[in-house]
């Protein structure tokens, strides 16, 4: 019966290590998040590009992007804060949920941002 303590401690422990991990990547994520929001609070498409997949670069117009920055950009700007939602995988992306408050306001989001090799490879606000 000595066993039982040390098979339950080993089994613990990589429920601790995946909880730690998961929590390093969910900070990671969370900074890039925080990027992107900048990025659109402040106007500023190559920093909102600077950390995508070619893919994503390619397909974010400029106009598009301008368009997006000024509809949210009075919001995010009085502040926001963020709750983390979901992780899910869809077409070989690890896609990342998050509820979006804007400060004072009323209003709420939904972030989605699709991830692939540390790159974004989607990010939506609807």
């Amino acid at each position: 019966m000595k066993t039982l303590p040390i098979i339950v401690a080993g089994i613990l422990s990589l429920f601790t290590f995946s909880s730690a991990f998961a929590e390093e990547e969910l900070k990671t994520e969370h900074i890039v998040l925080s990027q992107l929001m900048k990025a659109i609070a402040d106007n500023d498409y190559d920093a909102f590009l600077s950390n995508g997949t070619p893919t994503f670069k390619k397909n974010i117009p400029k106009q598009a992007f301008s368009s997006v920055s000024d509809q949210l950009a009075p919001l995010i700007g009085k502040g926001y804060t963020t709750e983390y939602l979901s992780k899910l995988h869809q077409q070989g992306n690890t896609v990342h949920l998050w509820k979006i408050r804007y400060g004072e306001s009323k209003e709420n989001s939904v972030a989605k941002m699709g991830v692939i090799d540390g790159q974004v490879s989607g990010f939506w606000i609807f």
